[in-house]
């Protein structure tokens, strides 16, 4: 019986195309919308009712979605079940009676309906997007084609755990230097705002001149705290309107750039994604997913602008006969020991394989750098902030010293 799917794709241009397609299931969808030369980037069913609720308000296109963290537990757990010999349907509901996390829980209520309905596992999944990414659906796809579920599972679990620890990583080299600015600012605030105006009462009584360091300093906070209200709304709106903008795909791919071409995390961030792609396509290719393929669900899954423009090139140059190593020699984002490996592995037929070593050495690589900017970072705003509050403290301490200077001077004149 066919079911009525919508599509989301980019035909051959690089024009966004919506529309409507009947067929037996998902994996047909795909098949006829690469013969018209279409690369589908979503595919849902509309208005299908399930478990009493709709596809989309579960997670087919809508909201719903589970932890990295429990994505890693099931797949672990359902390798193992699988692996001891039993039957699929059995070894989800085992997990879904198990399972702490709720979303997971209705999801895999869900998915044993439509197993036990006659739908294949992966199509099933496939209708919850959020909960498991394309990767995912395209191994259990392989999987079960080609009667390996254990093996596959093995595959996808360690993706999911090296994918999710190098993701942590380049988040927390990211995040440390934000958080300490962010508290520096907070701190330096204080003064600005309760601190000086003390400072100021005693100076203004004391009586003289004020010296002009110490006047800017005193006409800084009087704005701060004329303006505070003012600042903070545009700091927050300010903020509001970026994250938004950095969520567009115009937006994304600016900050993709810009981060591709900062010192220090620029290096981190190219080392990252060279180690993502590798360790996306090592696993899709061991699993038996055609390179074409591999390469259109690693540019959907791998969430940076700057090397979805470079997977793309790949695919255009491999389909015109091109070697993956060449076309990626040419490319300025992939480092040149990781094209030379990749063509190493290209001619002795053994590209998954390199490409799981090239994967393992980025991260390697890319853990060394998060190691040494933390080591880095941490004198460097220390010394800025410090500065910067010592700055502060002196400007406030001149007029003091000054007073001071001049009691003396007197005292000593008599």
């Amino acid at each position: 019986m066919a079911t009525q799917y919508q599509y989301i794709g980019v035909d051959r241009k690089g024009k966004e195309i919506r529309g409507l397609i009947e067929a037996p299931n998902e994996g047909e969808v795909r098949v006829s919308l690469r013969a018209q030369g279409i690369r589908p980037k979503k595919i849902y069913v509309e208005n299908t009712s399930i478990l009493g609720g709709d596809i989309r308000a579960m997670g087919g296109g809508g909201k719903a979605s589970i932890k990295t963290e429990s994505l890693v537990v099931f797949t672990r757990q359902l390798q193992v079940l699988i692996g001891s010999g039993i039957p699929l349907v059995q070894s989800l509901e085992t997990l879904e009676e198990q399972t702490p996390d709720r979303n997971l829980k209705e999801i895999l209520k869900a998915v044993i309906d439509r197993v036990q309905k006659g739908s294949f596992f992966y199509d099933s999944l496939a209708r919850f997007p959020r909960a498991f990414p394309k990767i995912y659906v395209s191994l259990i796809k392989a999987g079960e084609t080609a009667g390996a579920m254990d093996s596959v599972l093995k595959r996808l679990s360690r993706y999911l755990e090296d994918n999710d620890r190098l993701k942590k990583m380049l988040r927390s080299a990211f995040m440390y230097p934000a958080i300490v600015t962010v508290i520096g600012a907070g701190v330096i605030g204080l003064l600005m705002t309760v601190v000086i105006p003390k400072f100021e009462e005693f100076l203004v009584s004391s009586g003289g001149k004020l010296p002009a360091l110490t006047q800017i300093v005193i006409d800084i906070s009087h704005f701060l705290i004329n303006h505070i209200l003012l600042i903070i709304g545009t700091i927050v709106v300010g903020g509001l309107l970026l994250k938004r903008y950095f969520k567009s795909n115009e937006g994304r791919a600016v900050m993709d750039r810009v981060l591709f071409r900062l010192p220090l995390f620029g290096n981190l961030a190219r080392k990252g994604g060279v180690a993502r792609f590798a360790r996306t396509m090592s696993t899709l290719l061991q699993s038996g997913v055609n390179l074409i393929d591999a390469i259109d669900i690693c540019r959907d899954t791998i969430d940076n602008a700057v090397l979805e423009e470079s997977m793309a090139k790949i695919r255009e140059d491999i389909e015109r006969g091109a070697t993956m190593g060449s076309v990626i020699r040419k490319i300025e984002v992939f480092p040149k020991m990781a094209a030379q490996m990749i063509s190493i592995g290209e001619s002795t037929g053994n590209l998954d394989k390199m490409l799981d070593k090239v994967a393992d050495f980025y991260e390697t690589e890319v853990e060394t750098l998060v190691a040494g900017l933390m080591k880095l970072i941490e004198p460097i705003v220390l010394v800025v902030l410090g500065g910067v509050v010592a700055f502060i403290m002196i400007a406030m301490y001149l007029p003091i010293f000054q007073l001071a200077g001049g009691m003396t001077e007197g005292g000593g004149s008599q």
